[in-house]
């Protein structure tokens, strides 16, 4: 498994933002820098050097130079999409990544960052859009070494466990239908208490908290970019009604679903 090194840091080149894309014009590419796809919404399938994967909301997808990145929306894509090089800071020999996929834990950090990026660039001249979106990409991969460095205080068998990693991606595949936790830890053989302890060792939170973050953050998208109800957002959340869903939020965000809506739209 890679493990991010400090010792480097991406220098951005170019930065494009895609809303929702239904299809890459171009199934497969190459390209002359590193390629970033940061997803914020929806999925799509990838090979990149013989590895095949899924990525969605909390995965970057890292593509070497000349390397043939393939890659297939599987649900409407929202994505941003950067190239850049590599600086080495202390000029040492280090391992760089290899084409694939490297996953956020921190998904309020990293929502965080996702909104604070796409409200700002309207607001912002082009020097400064390209400023902020460089430093958004510092600031990921800045988490991604400091979550693996947490990661390292962990025991290897759980900092590395390959099936809580297949269970987070079973969570954020099937997050905003009818999702039972203990059909999820039915299927690897585990009781409940044994998935949510596997899990939280892994992770850093339980599978319930992991989920309510990839909804939560699906329901402030909805409240902000729509004008639908509660109870329709609810419904595109994986909850069964608007009073329920206010309830979590308000507890989680310490602001109603209402409140959020009038204090934060533009």
């Amino acid at each position: 498994m890679f493990v991010p090194d400090t010792r480097l840091t991406p220098i951005m080149l170019t930065h494009v933002f895609w809303k929702r894309k239904a299809v890459f014009q171009l199934p497969e590419d190459q390209y002359d820098e590193w390629v970033l796809f940061a997803v914020t919404e929806g999925c799509f399938r990838y090979e990149i050097g013989g590895e095949k994967g899924e990525a969605s909301f909390g995965d970057l997808v890292i593509c070497p130079p000349l390397t043939l990145f393939a890659r297939e929306v599987a649900e409407p894509l929202s994505f941003h999409f950067y190239r850049y090089k590599w600086h080495n800071a202390a000029d040492e020999t280090v391992v760089y990544p290899q084409g694939g996929k490297l996953s956020i834990r921190d998904l309020n950090r990293l929502s965080s960052n996702y909104r604070y990026l796409d409200r700002s660039f309207p607001m912002l001249a082009d020097k400064s859009r390209l400023k902020l979106a460089d430093h958004i990409l510092r600031d990921l991969w800045q988490l991604l070494c400091l979550e693996s460095g947490q990661a390292s205080s962990i025991r290897s068998e759980t900092a590395a466990d390959g099936e809580m990693l297949e269970a987070a991606g079973m969570i954020r595949k099937s997050a905003y239908e009818r999702l039972a936790m203990k059909e999820i830890s039915s299927n690897m053989g585990m009781s409940p208490v044994q998935f949510t302890r596997r899990f939280q060792a892994a992770h850093g939170q339980t599978p319930i908290d992991y989920l309510t973050e990839i909804r939560l953050h699906r329901a402030r998208e909805l409240l902000l970019e729509t004008d639908l109800t509660l109870d329709h957002i609810a419904e595109r959340c994986g909850y069964d009604n608007g009073f329920y869903l206010s309830r979590i939020f308000s507890k989680k965000m310490n602001i109603s679903p209402s409140v959020y809506r009038r204090s934060h739209r533009i």
